[in-house]
C-alpha cells in the first residue's frame, strides 16, 4: 500500500514539474500551454508583419520621393527590404511548421526547424547594413574621427560575428534544450546591439548640438535631427533590451523571440524613416533631391558668435543671415512707428 501511494505521489510530483515546463522543453508526450512558447511566437510574427507593411510603404515613398538619389543608397535601401522580406518568410514558415503540419504533434514542439535558427541571418545582416550606415554618419560628421568610429565598427563587427557564430551553433542542435547552452552568447549578442545602438544615437545628437551656427534655420534643423536620431536609435535599443531581459528573467522560455523577431523590421525602418524625413526636416519640398545625409558636410562658415561650426544642413547662412536681420530691422522700425499709448 506505502509503495502505491509513493508511486502515485511521484506521479503526481512528475506532472506537476512537466506543466511547469515550456512546452519546447518537455518530454515526448507531456502537455504544457503553449502561450510562452510558440504563443509569443506567434504574436511576434504578427507584429513583425505590420512593421513589415510599414517598411513597404516607406520603401515606396522613398522610391517615388527621391529617385535622384545616388545609386548605392537605392542599392542599400532595397537589399535592406530583400532580408527583411527574406525573415518575414523564414519566421511565417516557422509557425506554420509547428502549428500547421505538426498540429496536435507535441513532440514536433521540441525539434528545432531550419528556418527558426536561419531567421537570424536576415536579422543581422539588416541591423549590420543600418549600423554600418549610421557608422558612416558619424565619421563625417564627428570631422573623421577614427577613435569614435573605430569604436562603434568594433561594437558592430563584433555583433554580426556572435550572430553568424550563433547561426551554425545552433543549427548543431536538434532541440530546444540543446539552445540553453548558448545562452550567454544570445544575450552577448542583444548587449552589443544596444551597445552600438547607444553610442550611434549620442554621438549625433551630441554633433548636431555642438554644430549650432547661431542662424534660427539652422538651428532649428538640427535640434529636429537630434530628437529624430534620438527616436530612432530608442526603437532598436529598447526592442534589444526587451529581448536581453527576457532572456536574462526567462531562459527557458521564447519570450525573447518576440522581440527578436521585430528588431531586424525596426532597423529597416529606421533607414527609411532616415532618408524619407529630409523633406520634413528641411521645411520645404523643392530641390529635395540635392539633400541626403550625405550632404551634411563640414563647412567653413562662421557663426554669429565667432564658433566655426562642425557641419551644415546645405543653407546659405549668409542670405539667411541677412534675412534675420531684414526682419528685426522691420519689427523695430514698427516699434518705433507705433503712436504711444493714451493712458
Amino acid at each position: 500500500m506505502r509503495l502505491r501511494v509513493h508511486f502515485q505521489l511521484h506521479s503526481l510530483f512528475s506532472q506537476v514539474f512537466a506543466m511547469m515546463l515550456p512546452a519546447t522543453l518537455q518530454s515526448p508526450g507531456e502537455q504544457s500551454p503553449l502561450d510562452n512558447t510558440m504563443g509569443v511566437m506567434l504574436i511576434g510574427v504578427i507584429v513583425s508583419a505590420v512593421l513589415y507593411g510599414v517598411s513597404i510603404g516607406q520603401t515606396l515613398y522613398y522610391y517615388t520621393t527621391y529617385s535622384k538619389d545616388a545609386w548605392y543608397l537605392k542599392l542599400l535601401v532595397a537589399t535592406t527590404v530583400f532580408f527583411d522580406t527574406l525573415h518575414l518568410i523564414f519566421i511565417t514558415q516557422t509557425m506554420y511548421h509547428y502549428l500547421i503540419l505538426n498540429y496536435y504533434k507535441p513532440t514536433a514542439l521540441t525539434h528545432i526547424v531550419w528556418s527558426v535558427v536561419m531567421e537570424a541571418l536576415p536579422t543581422g545582416v539588416t541591423g549590420a547594413l543600418v549600423q554600418c550606415f549610421y557608422t558612416y554618419r558619424v565619421y563625417h560628421l564627428s570631422k573623421k574621427s577614427i577613435v569614435l568610429t573605430g569604436v562603434i565598427l568594433l561594437l558592430v563587427i563584433g555583433n554580426a560575428g556572435c550572430g553568424t557564430g550563433w547561426v551554425i551553433l545552433a543549427m548543431f542542435e536538434k532541440s530546444y534544450t540543446g539552445l540553453l547552452d548558448i545562452n550567454a552568447l544570445t544575450m552577448t549578442i542583444n548587449a552589443l546591439s544596444v551597445g552600438a545602438d547607444v553610442l550611434i544615437s549620442l554621438s549625433l545628437c551630441i554633433i548636431f548640438q555642438t554644430s549650432k551656427t547661431g542662424f534660427r534655420r539652422s538651428d532649428s534643423m538640427l535640434t529636429k535631427l537630434t530628437i529624430f536620431f534620438m527616436n530612432t536609435g530608442l526603437a532598436t535599443s529598447m526592442c534589444a533590451i526587451g529581448s536581453l531581459v527576457s532572456l536574462a528573467a526567462s531562459p527557458n522560455s521564447l519570450i525573447y523571440a518576440l522581440w527578436y523577431f521585430c528588431i531586424g523590421r525596426l532597423y529597416a525602418n529606421s533607414l527609411l524613416a532616415a532618408l524619407n524625413a529630409r523633406n520634413i526636416i528641411r521645411g520645404r519640398t523643392e530641390d529635395v533631391d540635392e539633400i541626403s545625409l550625405q550632404t551634411v558636410t563640414p563647412m567653413s562658415h562662421v557663426s554669429s558668435d565667432g564658433r566655426t561650426p562642425n557641419i551644415s544642413i546645405r543653407i546659405d547662412t549668409r542670405q539667411q543671415y541677412d534675412a534675420e536681420m531684414a526682419l528685426e530691422r522691420k519689427e523695430a522700425s514698427s516699434m518705433i512707428k507705433r503712436p504711444p499709448s493714451v493712458a
